[in-house]
């Protein structure tokens, strides 16, 4: 990462990252790695409504792909926006979940047009599976949680999520 005194700083640490959960996780095999442009956004706090942004995942309009590949010779489709003002009290686990959160929403989206690649949005406030196995403030300061390109992590199933209210031997959740 060069530091260019921008708000606005492309970060390619995160793509060897990205590229290591694109393999693990199955359900990131459709996800263009090589066609994501990272950044990290230096001054600004991001909200939306009212709660505190991390990062964010955007298709990079046609025009500036355009622009970006004559300036570069590289093509890039997607963006994540990392905010740093937000994420600097992030551990190295959280930073590899938040970026597999951002990558859960590029996905292969089938309609009887043919399939593509799109932006989607959650399945509920957070992905379940991060919700059920990181827990609900997995992102908060200094929150310990366990990192996803551990060898001993080989799917979602082989974490132990936190307790919750469903852990209960005596309640059970109803689908």
């Amino acid at each position: 990462m060069t530091n260019t005194g921008g708000e606005y700083l492309i970060n390619e640490a995160y793509r060897p990252i990205a590229d290591r959960l694109k393999e693990k996780f199955e359900e990131l095999e459709h996800v263009p790695v090589d066609s994501i442009l990272f950044i990290d956004r230096q001054e600004k706090k991001q909200k939306h409504a009212n709660k505190i942004v991390c990062a964010q995942v955007s298709k990079i309009p046609t025009r500036f792909q355009d622009i970006i590949y004559q300036l570069t010779g590289q093509n890039f489709t997607f963006m994540i926006e990392v905010f740093k003002a937000n994420t600097s009290y992030m551990t190295r686990a959280q930073i590899v979940a938040l970026l597999y959160h951002e990558m859960r929403h590029i996905q292969l989206v089938v309609t009887d047009d043919g399939a593509d690649i799109k932006i989607v949005g959650h399945d509920i406030e957070d992905w379940t599976q991060m919700i059920e196995k990181l827990g609900a403030n997995w992102n908060a300061a200094k929150r310990q949680i366990p990192d996803l390109l551990d060898d001993a992590i080989v799917d979602w199933d082989s974490i132990e999520g936190p307790p919750t209210l469903f852990s209960e031997m005596n309640l059970r959740r109803v689908k």
